[in-house]
């Protein structure tokens, strides 16, 4: 079949004044917030071991970074829960940008209708209805708060021709790992299988499926990732019923695709798109080597182009500190010093959700990760 016949072949012609427009999108929560905290405990029935709604003010590096080594983004659109960050006008008051280059963005302006689905506090609900931004521009780079550009960027990284650079590798379907291939087995001796959890892997694996990818497909990795407005926009026209389905799920569910690998795999399977290999990120988590010593290197040296810090509240103190040091020197005068960066102990995080749940009669352990 052409090219220019495929069913998933969607967007719109740009002009020359619109082609080098473009935008950052951050998707932010505080879930520590007392509000946010007891609505989630409501609809969830109780606590989960999860750092995906805690917040230790990443989302500060995230913007500096945006202004210090992304100068051509023409404006950040932070999407967030009837939130807005703390110290978010610091940075116009200390003349780094406009005061209407950062503009907060809620859940029901993107989910207006369906509004059955709200509160959320699923990203991939969030994720896949970014485009719906108002204002948005064609082309945006969707960060998500702990990410953040570690050196000087040029647009070319992200969009070649208007069209957006995809970066990831080659994977195998789930069904030919041998994790699968051990469930099966213990299916066909009458064994318990584990429940399959909604892991980054499968979403995105079901995400190249919706379009007709069964065998190996683009898989991504932790950083941001350019996307197309009107391809995302003329698909779901075509396709409603995918996104009810999609925004349908309160939190994180198996059924779910990943909306960047499908905006991803659109540009593959409906404009013939190609992908370079993964790009480089200093990645720095809690762990045994929590330090990171060899990453808060990379962010030094700028050595690679991008750099996430994630559950920055569960490090230790003595990596915590080096963390917070390091990015307070790297980001110099783009991140304000009236912004005042400190934390809740993960203890203290955990005695204060206990605390709610309590207050509201819900269940106070932790029983399952999310």
């Amino acid at each position: 079949m052409p090219l220019e016949q495929h069913p998933f072949r969607h967007g719109r012609q740009e002009s020359h004044e619109t082609v080098r427009e473009i935008d950052a999108v951050i998707a932010w929560v505080d879930g520590s917030e007392a509000q946010h905290l007891a609505s989630r405990l409501k609809h969830r029935g109780g606590l989960r071991r999860s750092t995906r709604f805690a917040d230790s003010g990443e989302i500060y590096y995230c913007i500096a970074s945006i202004l210090k080594y992304a100068p051509f983004i023409r404006r950040i659109w932070i999407v967030s829960d009837a939130q807005s960050p703390k110290f978010l006008r610091e940075f116009a008051k200390a003349g780094l940008c406009e005061p209407d280059f950062i503009q907060v963005v809620d859940h029901t302006a993107l989910l207006s209708d369906f509004p059955e689905v709200l509160p959320t506090f699923n990203s991939r609900t969030i994720e896949a209805v970014l485009w719906r931004i108002p204002g948005l521009s064609e082309r945006f780079v969707y960060f998500n708060d702990d990410f953040f550009a570690n050196r000087l960027l040029r647009p070319e990284e992200f969009f070649v021709d208007g069209r957006p650079v995809l970066r990831g590798e080659r994977a195998r379907p789930e069904r030919r790992l041998m994790r699968s291939r051990v469930r099966r087995l213990m299916r066909t001796l009458g064994l318990r299988v584990p429940k399959v959890r909604p892991t980054f892997r499968l979403a995105q694996e079901l995400s190249a499926n919706l379009l007709g990818v069964t065998g190996k497909f683009m898989m991504i990795g932790h950083h941001p990732h350019p996307m197309r407005r009107s391809v995302q926009e003329a698909f779901f026209a075509a396709r409603p019923e995918l996104l009810r389905e999609q925004v349908g799920h309160r939190f994180r569910d198996i059924a779910q695709y990943s909306p960047v690998a499908l905006a991803n795999h659109l540009e593959i399977v409906g404009h013939g798109a190609t992908y370079q290999k993964p790009v480089k990120v200093a990645y720095v988590k809690p762990g045994p080597n929590e330090s990171g010593w060899r990453f808060l290197g990379q962010i030094r040296n700028e050595t690679a182009p991008f750099g996430c810090i994630q559950s920055l509240e569960k490090f230790d103190a003595d990596a915590f500190r080096a963390v917070r040091r390091l990015m307070r020197e790297k980001l110099g005068k783009f991140l304000p010093s009236t912004i005042e960066l400190t934390d809740v102990p993960e203890e203290s995080r955990r005695v204060a959700e206990k605390r709610a749940a309590a207050n509201a009669g819900l269940q106070t352990g932790y029983p399952a990760a999310e």
